[in-house]
């Protein structure tokens, strides 16, 4: 894919992230288009109380998509809300395929909290190459394309840089964001809290004593913190790709790295097999790293220490069962 079709993808996305932006600001403060109830018409998506779904959801994708056809007939297109009507039921292809969540974080969305936004990706061969995540009410506007860099608001990713931004060489040096997920059941949540325990356990009851665990509430602002250099690291399962695909580019134009995200605590894995692996966006577990300056007199070192902090998140976390996206 040439450079100029990369920063053509990255224009569009950016000018439909713009766009939509003033409805998706309607929607949080209720105004507009969605000053009454009946227009905003949150509801529980397909049954479940912990994930909901609001009309500005589904008027923003289907504004993205309607001009998203008109400009590129012949590309693929997966969103949230279309996805969930279709049942996940659409193809994974190598063709160029837009990857939207109209509202990342609907629940902070409802609740006025600002860690929200619209998250516009495309990947190609089934990998993301560009992607845009635009946070209305922080104003922040976050763009990456492959080999185009990485930028909040036009200023280049990590805005925190060396020496200021630190080499950390254990968990107990490192912030973490995750997500509790809208999967509630008994198995599921003692899973996904066991891991969290072990991480914040101190070394001598045999956690991993991270330094600071966070909860934000939704999956493309996570991934920001971790581009902009701010968090160490992002974990979860159960994710859609449309909520981290813009975010995977973000994250390695910042200089970042990106795993897959399934735990390997209880799996009699070989010692020799137990290194992190390249992350699958479709599979829905994934682990981000942030930029890690190299040690002083130690060329690469900060690529080696990606991969050790991965290492230890994995050997501590539990991995949960998630249907991939699409079909393959």
């Amino acid at each position: 894919m040439s450079t100029d079709k990369l920063q053509e993808y990255l224009n569009t996305a950016i000018e439909l992230a713009k766009e939509v932006g003033p409805a998706f600001k309607d929607g949080f403060w209720r105004t507009g288009q969605f000053a009454a109830a009946s227009d905003f018409a949150a509801e529980d998506k397909e049954g479940n109380v912990a994930d909901c779904v609001t009309a500005v959801d589904c008027f923003i994708e289907k504004t993205i998509f309607a001009r998203l056809r008109q400009i590129y007939p012949d590309h693929k297109f997966v969103g949230e809300e279309t996805t969930a009507e279709s049942g996940n039921g659409y193809q994974v292809t190598d063709d160029p395929t837009w990857i939207v969540d109209p509202v990342d974080g609907t629940n902070n969305f409802v609740h006025h909290f600002p860690y929200t936004g619209i998250s516009i990706g495309v990947a190609i061969d089934k990998e993301p190459v560009v992607g845009v995540i635009y946070l209305p009410i922080l104003d922040e506007l976050y763009t990456a394309a492959r080999g185009l860099g990485a930028y909040l608001n036009g200023q280049p990713l990590p805005i925190i840089r060396s020496p200021v931004l630190t080499t950390p060489t254990s968990l107990a040096q490192c912030s973490m964001v995750a997500e509790h997920g809208s999967a509630r059941s008994a198995a599921v949540m003692k899973s996904r809290l066991d891991s969290f325990t072990r991480l914040l356990l101190d070394k001598e009851h045999g956690g991993a004593c991270l330094q600071n665990l966070r909860i934000t509430g939704a999956a493309a602002p996570d991934m920001t913190l971790v581009a902009k250099g701010v968090a160490e690291m992002y974990w979860e399962c159960g994710p859609h790709a449309w909520d981290f695909a813009a975010g995977v580019v973000l994250v390695l134009e910042a200089g970042g790295a990106v795993f897959d995200g399934a735990g390997w605590w209880g799996k009699n894995i070989p010692q020799e097999d137990r290194v992190p692996r390249p992350l699958n966006i479709w599979n829905r577990k994934i682990l981000a790293i942030r930029n890690i300056p190299d040690l002083p007199g130690k060329p690469g070192s900060g690529r080696e220490i990606q991969v050790q902090l991965a290492a230890e998140v994995l050997e501590i976390v539990e991995d949960i069962p998630y249907t991939p996206d699409g079909s393959h």
